[in-house]
């Protein structure tokens, strides 16, 4: 993986996700950073409706993992050895991100705030 924490201006710029489907993660495993700090617990997959395409790994933070942060599916990967997610974003990046509060039910407001947020990960997807 590579270091983006460079990468920490909004871009005017992304691809809206068509209609979302929010797949709740049955068993939660830490999400770290890049850095090497604990970002939360992997709670949620974001996927593309139409495709059945991933687009952000949703993580709970706070009391209860309530509070949700997007991070882009090209920038995760799930190690099984540590059984834990290991994201391409530093804390400091994922923290200035877009995020809700579920209890808001606001999915698709931030997934789309993460296509313009994390840019460049949704740029080397559509690559891919």
């Amino acid at each position: 993986m590579h270091n983006r924490a460079s990468v920490n201006s909004l871009s005017a710029t992304g691809a809206e996700p068509s209609a979302l489907f929010l797949a709740h993660i049955d068993a939660l495993a830490p999400v770290w950073g890049y850095d090497g700090e604990r970002l939360g617990l992997g709670r949620m997959l974001a996927l593309d409706q139409s495709s059945g395409q991933p687009l952000c790994l949703l993580v709970g933070r706070g009391r209860a993992l309530r509070s949700l942060r997007p991070v882009p599916w090209a920038a995760v990967r799930y190690d099984s050895r540590l059984q834990a997610w290991l994201a391409d974003v530093t804390a400091p990046l994922f923290l200035q991100g877009p995020g809700w509060s579920s209890a808001a039910g606001r999915a698709r407001a931030c997934v789309q705030r993460a296509h313009i947020y994390y840019d460049v990960y949704f740029d080397m997807a559509a690559q891919a």
